[in-house]
Formats: structure tokens, sequence, C-alpha cells
């Protein structure tokens, strides 16, 4: 006999004229804000493992599908199974669509840590734009897979959707990393593992730098500043595209200089070794880097020579024309700080340094960061580095919010590192009940002779945003929801603190008068089901959930929509489960009313099981339809399953044919079952935890027909003990399998 062993996360848990690039203000009633804050929503107590356990899977149940839960779950959308009447049959479900075989593939190739953002932007694609990309991923060669899912994940359905997107800017992108990091000196790029490593990998980039005292220094980017800010091909607003430099750019779409290759341009290659008389070329100016910053300040590193490059190349002017492509703006060679910020992330990035812009609306200005074991602002036509004081102290700036702007839309305030006077805004969005609403658009403005837009944020799960923002200004602010505003009127702003003080914090309700719209859902006791047949379970968590938002600016909103934008919070989310037949989903899809069998939530994770009625269409699903816009993110295991009598083959060589229930369980140190052969079979075991993966795979060997016990000593594959929680054990032989569920008690 052999151990079996396993592990488990418990269910816890955007004609020619000069526009500017910013908010127009306009005069604005103001209304009083509502002072004082609700104490944050409590989530209700986690399934607790007495719960669970009081569940489990019955023990001639076999599973025929099999789906391990690793996904996005918008709000208002559903994910789970179909039950066909008219065949017996199941399949997989989704309100957003099914992914074709060739995106799950890809989905599959694609790095464990981006599975989810891939899964979600290839689910919102047209089906001939799905296989376009999902047979990317699935061709494309390593060591470039992971930049190209990348890439991908991150990009906004809309732009894939639209003709500007064009799938070989992601291999030239990714194929141009590689090749100029074997030119230049103080840079390399490391990969970890590779797409046959079952999604176990990941790149990122390792340079030498010159520490204050003048010694050299290995520093290794992180994975997520590697691919968001070095790998990413887009940097703020602008459509990732081919380019015609000789086409002036037209300031309203933005997109009239989009052309295919070889006329069209892509900023990363085409920089990188471009020649022109009387200017220097980027390439050779960077071979004789042998650091990428030198903070003891000796020449010859990097940043510097970018700083110097970009100035020998730009000229601080403009005309009408304002373009957002870096290509253009090289073939113009000037601009303002809207265009030099745009350029200098994109020859930062081409210098394999990961950099972002900098932005403050409120203030008229932008400029920069790059990553060098930390973020240090630079400007290069002013010459500044790694003085973020110089705006407050030298030009007297008195900054609102100072933020990142991240290329999907995502603002993060760092006013911290530009202000020397820091206070803090927090904003709570409650509908007429107090309940707090998610994904709620708060934008702040300062006061002068009106207000002006300074900083936008959208709401987490307890209605919350907080905003860091300079002293002594004059802050306002205003909600915005699908159902309702605050203040009620259209544009206006509500005062908050007239002339904010260093060090202070401030906290605002504010209250929509309209109740959250969330689906009312009619508990039933389970259908009459005589016949033990069919039957769907599903364990089930959700351990964080995305605070989810529109990009305020992006060039593809020219063609209609504006691309969201995802940040994830690792705190357990709400989730609801139920079963209902094809009537009562439609009910809850378009009337937000429906009768459901087994409800299970909203809660933080759950077991579901339902005995499906053979005869009529049903669904078994999760469900998100309570949140006003942010998505969860959804864990686990979903099952469909047969019973013994009803998928028995009598010309299968069923070997296996019964599997005891696991005792003691719960258990702390051991489990046994038995099983029972009719012949001799080589049998098998796998070990699953409740997010799907398997986390033991054991070959038991050739047993003879009789009575066999099998001992799990709670051990994983390298032989260390596992946490508490539950597992699925899956024992195979003779052409069948049995599933039996247990609970590890440490």
């Amino acid at each position: 006999m052999k151990a079996l062993s396993l592990m488990f996360i418990i269910l816890l848990a955007v004609a020619l004229s000069a526009t500017p690039r910013g908010l127009t203000s306009r005069e604005i009633a103001v209304e009083d804000a509502v002072a004082g804050i609700q104490p944050r929503t409590m989530f209700p107590p986690l399934v607790s493992e007495t719960e669970t356990a009081a569940n489990p899977f019955s023990k001639d149940w076999i599973p025929v599908l099999e789906q391990p839960l690793n996904m996005m779950l918008p709000a208002g959308e559903q994910y789970g199974v179909y039950f066909r009447g008219l065949d017996s049959g199941a399949e997989l479900f989704s309100s957003l669509g099914e992914l074709l075989p060739q995106s799950e593939t890809a989905v599959g190739r694609a790095p464990y840590w981006i599975r989810v953002e891939l899964r979600n932007t290839l689910n919102q694609l047209t089906p001939a734009k799905q296989l376009l990309y999902a047979d990317l991923i699935n061709t494309v060669q390593d060591p470039y897979v992971d930049e190209v899912a990348f890439c991908v994940a991150i990009s906004s359905p809309e732009y894939l959707n639209s003709a500007f997107a064009l799938p070989e800017l992601f291999v030239e992108n990714a194929v141009w990393i590689y090749s100029i990091a074997s030119e230049l000196p103080y840079v390399e790029v490391v990969d970890t593992g590779n797409s046959s490593m079952q999604g176990n990998y990941w790149s990122t980039t390792r340079y030498w730098k010159k520490d204050a005292s003048g010694q050299l220094v290995q520093v290794t980017v992180p994975r997520d500043i590697y691919y968001w800010y070095l790998v990413n091909p887009k940097i703020t607003d602008e459509i990732a595209a081919y380019i015609d430099p000789a086409i002036v750019e037209n300031n309203s779409t933005h997109s009239n200089n989009i052309v295919p290759p070889p006329t069209g341009k892509f900023w990363r290659s085409y920089i990188y070794d471009y020649e022109q008389t009387d200017f220097p070329v980027l390439s050779d100016t960077l071979s004789l880097c042998q650091s990428v910053f030198n903070r003891d300040g000796t020449p010859g590193d990097a940043i510097h020579a970018v700083i110097r490059w970009i100035n020998q190349n730009m000229s601080f002017t403009s005309n009408n024309e304002r373009p957002h492509q870096p290509v253009r703006i090289f073939a113009k060679r000037f601009g303002r700080c809207g265009e030099y910020a745009d350029f200098t992330s994109a020859i930062c990035r081409i210098a394999l340094i990961p950099c972002t812009n900098i932005s403050s609306i409120s203030t008229d200005h932008t400029w920069n960061e790059f990553w060098e074991d930390g973020w240090v602002s630079t400007e290069p036509v002013n010459g500044y580095l790694n003085s973020p004081l110089v705006y407050e102290n030298g030009w007297g700036k008195v900054f609102g919010t100072v933020f990142e702007e991240r290329s999907d839309g995502l603002f993060t305030p760092v006013t911290e590192r530009y202000s020397e006077g820091l206070a803090t805004i927090n904003i709570q969005v409650v509908d007429q009940n107090l309940q707090p609403v998610d994904a709620a658009r708060v934008i702040l403005a300062i006061f002068e002779t009106a207000p002006r837009f300074d900083c936008e944020a959208y709401t987490d799960n307890n209605g919350m945003v907080s905003f860091q923002v300079g002293e002594n200004r004059d802050y306002r602010a205003r909600a915005e929801t699908y159902f309702g505003l605050y203040p009620a009127n259209p544009g206006t702003y509500t005062q908050l603190v007239s002339s904010s003080v260093d060090g202070e914090t401030y906290n605002y309700q504010f209250q929509i008068a309209a109740a959250l719209p969330v689906p009312a859902i009619e508990a039933l006791a389970p259908p009459a089901d005589p016949v033990l047949d069919y039957q769907v379970s599903a364990v089930f968590q959700s351990p964080g959930y995305y605070i989810t938002g529109r990009a305020l600016w992006d060039d593809i909103d020219g063609l209609g929509s504006q691309p969201r934008h995802y940040s994830k919070v690792d705190t357990p989310a709400n989730v609801a489960w139920m079963a209902t037949d094809s009537d009562n989903l439609l009910f809850l899809q378009l009337e937000n009313f429906c009768s459901a069998y087994d409800l299970v939530g909203p809660a933080a994770g759950g077991y579901h099981e339902f005995n499906i009625p053979a005869g009529q269409d049903w669904y078994s699903f999760a469900d998100n339809s309570h949140r006003h816009g942010n998505a969860a993110l959804v864990s686990g295991l979903l099952m469909f399953l047969t019973w013994v009598s009803a998928s028995d083959d009598p010309q299968a060589p069923d070997a296996l044919t019964r599997l005891s229930a696991p005792a003691p369980n719960p258990f702390s140190g051991s489990v046994r079952l038995s099983l029972n052969l009719s012949a001799r079979a080589d049998v098998g075991v796998e070990v699953f935890n409740l997010r799907g993966q398997r986390v033991r795979s054991i070959s038991v060997g050739t047993l003879q027909s009789g009575v066999h016990e099998l001992v799990w000593d709670g051990l994983d594959d390298s032989g260390a003990d596992l946490a508490s929680g539950v597992y699925l054990l899956k024992v195979g032989g003779g052409g069948r399998s049995l599933v039996r569920k247990v609970m590890l008690l440490k």
C-alpha cells in the first residue's frame, strides 16, 4: 500500500487643433457633504470546516465533468454548468459566453499568475479575434510566451477586437526585448522556467547599478514591474499600434496614422537603432553604458545617457499637433510636457528600464519615474533626476493629488513623494439603506475660481476610496453610480475640506438617494427527484476581488466604449451559488429576481449540491449579481456527476466496483478507505485541493481482485505536511474512477 498526500486553502478567503490632455473645468453648484463615515462592512462568517464536512460527495457518484475554478466573475454575471434535458448531457455555461478550445489551451500555456486576467480578456473577444490571439499564444515559442500572454491579458477587449490591434506587434515587442538585452552590458533578461513548467514560470530583468559609495551591485526587477512597465507596449492613452511617422496625428482620434507594417513602425524596434544625420543613435549611446544608474554621481550610466539623448533629439515647444504616439513624437522631435513624458517612458523601456508617467492634472503637469530598486523621479527636458520636491520647493506648485498613470487607466496616488505636506481624504459611498456601494466612481476636485479635476478612484467592496493629497487646498468631490449620483444634480460637487492640513485625515460618507439594485432571489426547497441519476456539486471560495473602473483617457474609446481597468484586492469577497431552470435564469439576468434551489451565500465560500431532475434544462452556477461593479475572484472545483447505475457501461472493464467512505473523516493523522476490485487492475490516486489543483499523483501499482486498503498520511508530494482543509481523493482503476472528499484537521 502507498500513502497519499495533498493541500488546500480553506473556504475563507478612452480636425487638428491643440486640445488639453485633461478635463475642462466649469462653474458648478456646491452642496453640503455628510460628515462622518460608516464602519466597514463585515463579511458574514466563513463556511466552517464542520459545515463543509456535513455535505460530502455521495460515495456512489462518479464525476463526468470536472472543472477547476480559477476565474474572474464580473458583477452581474454567472458561471457554472448547463444540464441539457433533451439528451441528459452537461456542458460548462457562462453568461459571458464560452471560451473556444484553443483559448482554453492558450490559458493553460500561459503563466499561472496571469491566467485569470487572460481568461477574462479572451472571453470578451469576438470568436474570430479570440481564435486569433489564442493561436498566437499557442504558437509563439519560448522564451517569448509569457511576455506575449501578458500583453494579450492586460490589453482591453475594445482594442483587441479593433482593426488597430495586430498580433505580430506583441511578438515583435517580445523579440526586441531579448535582442536589445543581448547588446547592452548593464542589463540581462532572466527567465525562470518556461511554458512547459505547468504555468509556474516568469521573466524579469537584472541590471548593474552603482550605490552611493560607488560599488557596483546587481538589482533584480520585481516581476510585476517588469511586465507592466518594461514589457508593456502601451504607455498611457495611446493605441498600441504600428504608426506611419510621416502622417500628422489627428488631435481628436489619434488613430489616423495607424497603418500596418512595413510602412507602419513600432516604437521599440523603430527608435532603438534609427539613424539620421546630425542626431545620435540610441543603440550606440546605450551600448557604452555599464550601469543603469550611478548614485555616487559618476558618469556613464544609462539613465544619464537617456536624458542626454532625449534632449539631443527633442525641443520643448509645440504647434497645433499634439501627438500621443512615441513614433510620431520622435518624427516631430518637439513637444511639451505631455509629449516628453510619453516619449521618456518609451525610451526608457527601449533601454530596458521600467518607466511610467506621473501626473498632477490640477496643476497641469506630467513627468516620469523609472524603477531602480525603487521608483525615482526624472524629467529630461529640465534635467531633473531624483529631485521630487523641485516642483513644490522650486516651482512653487501646491499639489492636490499626484498620481501614477498605468497604461490601462488606473490612477495610483504617489503624492507623498512630491509634497512635504500630506493629508488623507477617505470617502465611503453608500446607498439609501447605508449599504456600501462597490465600483462607484469618486471624482476629487480642487476649488480655485471653479472646481478643477484632480483625481478619480473607484470604491472597493466596502464602498471606500482614499486619496493622498497636498496641504492648504480646497477639495470638492462627487460620486457616480449606475443607479444614482451624489450630489444628486449631475456635474455638481460637494464641499469637503476648505484648507487641508498636513497630517490630517478627513472622513466623509456620500449617500446615494436610491437603493443598490440587488437581485431578489427566492430560496426554494430542493425539487423532487426520485431517481438517482445526475448531480452538480461545487466547492468554491472567493479569496479576493477586483476593483473595477473605466479608463478616463484612452484613445481606443473613440470606437464608442471606455475600457475597464482592474485592481486586485487580496481580501475575501462574497459569491452566491444556486441552481435554476431556464426561465428563472432569464429572470435573474433581465428582471433581477428569480427562484433558486440550494442557494448558497452570497458568502466567501461554500458547498453546493444539486440532484438534477432529468427531463428539462437546468443551470447550476456561481453568481455575482449582488455587486454594483467589482469582479470577484472565484476558485474551487465544479463537478457534474452521474450515479453508478446511470453511467455503467457493460463493455467497460470496470474493475473498480466500490470505494468506501473515508474514515475517520475529519482526520488529523491518517485516513483510510477501502476499494474493491472485481478483477486485476492498475490503480492510481490523485489528490486535489479545492482550487482544482492536483497536489499529488501516485501510482499505487497493479492490484489483484478483492478488497484493498489505502492510507493517506496528510503529506504532499515533497513529503511536507499539508494545511488544514478539504481535499478530494480520486481513485482510479480498470477504466473507472471514484471521488471521495476528506477534511484534514491539524
